[in-house]
């Protein structure tokens, strides 16, 4: 079973947690912790402002002052969080850092602490609950060297239902068993937080408007069944659909109460990013549940 046993929580800070709650994003860390004494809570603020910025056109010794002052906060809060953490047996430490673009500091925290998870919160902003990714959480989407676990404010169950999406038809497009990653770490999470996990392959195909449904069915039911044969699922718990990924997922989301989404995304360059998406960028922004990215480059055995 893979163990978080190095993670790494990116704090909003200008976020102040209510009385002495934990924020979301280091409560479900705990979660995942674990074995408090073998893990370990890395946490990180990025302060940088524009304006404060020693290249600002107007930057002086005012603020400057600000500056400290801004600082000074934020090394605050990171020191409230620890002592809380620490208080609780668990093993933490703090950093802030003053950078920008401000998922390249995460990028470069992640590998400088060899960390095997980044948690960073995203928050919905209408009514429809739709969560707009901030540019740094797409960008970290893209080039963080670790599992990637998106969360929202919404609180995990105490066995929380975990759906994992693959695409098993398409694996030649992936690098060699992205698919097999994804379910390991949704069933890990399972294990570990006691939860009910669900795997889902949705296969409908508007690109293939001449092929014969029955072959179409076929060749995703091989598929699926292969990938599948060396866990050992319940038969209820793996779903094979004749939908988009995109409105499957919301779907089944809705249906089971589902936690948390764990599905694969892959790097991609400037010019893919003129590019239609894969599925994880097509739906990220709606999906109401947590979301674990699966890097290819983050992958182990």
């Amino acid at each position: 079973m893979q163990s978080y046993r190095k993670i790494l929580v990116v704090l909003d800070g200008y976020e102040e947690p209510a009385g002495d709650e934990l924020p979301v994003e280091v409560g479900k860390a705990l979660r995942l912790a674990g074995d408090m004494q073998g893990a370990e809570i890395v946490l990180l603020i990025c302060g940088y402002e524009k304006f404060l910025h020693d290249s600002y056109y107007s930057f002086g010794d005012e603020l400057q002052v600000l500056r400290e002052e801004h600082c000074k906060r934020l090394e605050q809060k990171l020191s409230t969080v620890v002592k809380r953490l620490q208080s609780l047996g668990c093993k933490a430490r703090s950093e802030l850092v003053w950078g920008h673009p401000r998922y390249e500091q995460i990028v470069s925290k992640a590998h400088e602490y060899s960390v095997d998870l980044v948690i960073q919160r995203t928050r919905s902003y209408s009514r429809l609950a739709r969560t707009f990714l901030s540019n740094d959480s797409w960008q970290l989407v893209r080039f963080c060297p670790s599992p990637l676990l998106l969360v929202k404010d919404r609180p995990w169950k105490q066995a929380p239902v975990i759906i994992a999406g693959v695409d098993p038809v398409h694996s030649h497009h992936k690098p060699l068993n992205l698919d097999g990653n994804i379910i390991d770490s949704a069933s890990s999470l399972g294990a570990q937080l006691g939860g009910e996990v669900h795997v889902l392959h949705a296969y409908q195909e508007p690109g293939q408007p001449f092929a014969l449904p029955d072959r179409i069915l076929q060749a995703h039911s091989q598929a699926f069944e292969g990938l599948l044969a060396s866990y050992d699922l319940p038969s209820e718990n793996c779903h094979l659909v004749d939908e988009s990924p995109v409105l499957a997922l919301q779907s089944y989301e809705n249906r089971f109460g589902c936690d948390i989404i764990v599905m694969g995304a892959l790097s991609r360059s400037r010019l893919s990013d003129a590019l239609i998406g894969n599925t994880a960028e097509k739906v990220l922004d709606y999906l109401e549940s947590d979301v674990l990215i699966i890097k290819p480059q983050a992958v182990s055995h």
